[in-house]
């Protein structure tokens, strides 16, 4: 499968792509219906994530953390990689479970700014006063 790059690709778009995707693999490969793999993988992907933003912000450098001495520029690379990789994922889980993730982004944007309008001030969004 020839994998299109958009400039403005939309969510919907994206989760077609990645559905053709494992379309053309087959069960045998993706193992799709194995909903508990999707997660695994997902939370992998959020670990390397965490290992980039550590690697990036960190005021100390841990000659044992893998990435910890490259250069910065390196360290953009691989955290724009773990973001592209956890979005694959979530549109894998999403499709394993039939899910719309436009209309589950949509969603879950509605609800967050109706909890936290844009005019409210974060002093008042602490519980703890």
């Amino acid at each position: 499968m020839n994998v299109e790059r958009h400039s403005q690709l939309s969510i919907r778009e994206a989760q077609q792509q990645v559905g053709a995707f494992l379309d053309s693999k087959g069960e045998e490969w993706t193992r799709l219906s194995n909903h508990h793999l999707r997660v695994t993988h997902l939370v992998e992907e959020v670990g390397e994530l965490a290992r980039a933003v550590i690697n990036l912000d960190a005021s100390y450098v841990d000659p044992n953390r893998r990435g910890a001495k490259r250069p910065q520029a390196e360290k953009l690379v691989y955290l724009q990689d773990s973001l592209g990789d956890i979005l694959y994922h979530l549109f894998a889980i999403s499709i394993a479970y039939g899910v719309d993730l436009a209309d589950a982004f949509d969603a879950s944007m509605k609800s967050i700014i109706a909890r936290y309008p844009a005019n409210t001030s974060a002093e008042s969004l602490n519980p703890i006063q």
